[in-house]
């Protein structure tokens, strides 16, 4: 029995000597640079929230907290993130031209104005939330959640939207300026649907940093 429990408590300080590992190995890449900030924004790299400044690099697996600020962060591919007030957000998975181009941000709250560089395939950019997956290639966008739901609009380009539990998957594309969709929690994309002037021009204000 001694024996066992030794192993076993070799094989979980193991494990947390691999998690630092990778977690360390994840904080060594840089993938982008803030452009500028105002207001009470702050970055967490896992220990603890920072004040974030412009110019500072933003590496893989940083998560961007706002409360009463934005900040405007720029990718190594050319995109440009502006994250809103009372958001927060995480680099989750980056891949540059040369390695896969696929890159994954988490919207946890809030939102986001996403200016999005062309993709080349098979590469992906990705937004997740906790009820929706926004997928694009080179497309100008904005995206907001709520404790309700999820909500997509387009300014240019074309953005595909799937609901992201196993009931919900179908998927709608936005193709036309000011066309917008809803997921709710356990809910399909909403039909396509223009926006109109006042939700479209708040929902963009509250995402663009100016």
């Amino acid at each position: 029995m001694r024996r066992w429990i030794a192993g076993a408590a070799s094989a979980f300080v193991a494990g947390l000597l691999l998690v630092s590992s990778v977690a360390a190995v994840a904080a060594d890449v840089v993938v982008g640079s803030v452009l500028a900030v105002r207001g009470a924004v702050f970055r967490d790299s896992g220990a603890g929230q920072q004040p974030l400044l412009t110019n500072a690099p933003i590496s893989l697996g940083d998560t961007i907290v706002s409360t009463t600020g934005k900040a405007k962060i720029a990718l190594g591919d050319g995109t440009v993130i502006s994250v809103g007030e009372n958001s927060r957000v995480r680099v989750a998975d980056y891949g540059s031209a040369t390695n896969d181009a696929k890159t994954r941000i988490s919207l946890i709250s809030g939102a986001l104005r996403l200016l999005v560089n062309k993709v080349p395939a098979p590469g992906k950019f990705e937004v997740e939330t906790e009820t929706a997956i926004a997928a694009v290639r080179g497309t100008d966008w904005v995206i907001e959640v709520t404790p309700e739901q999820t909500s997509v609009a387009l300014l240019s380009g074309v953005v595909a939207v799937s609901g992201r539990e196993s009931s919900a998957q179908s998927t709608v594309e936005l193709f036309l300026a000011g066309q917008g969709t809803d997921v709710r929690r356990g809910a399909a994309p909403s039909p396509v649907v223009n926006w109109g002037t006042q939700r479209f021009n708040n929902t963009v204000a509250r995402a663009t940093f100016e």
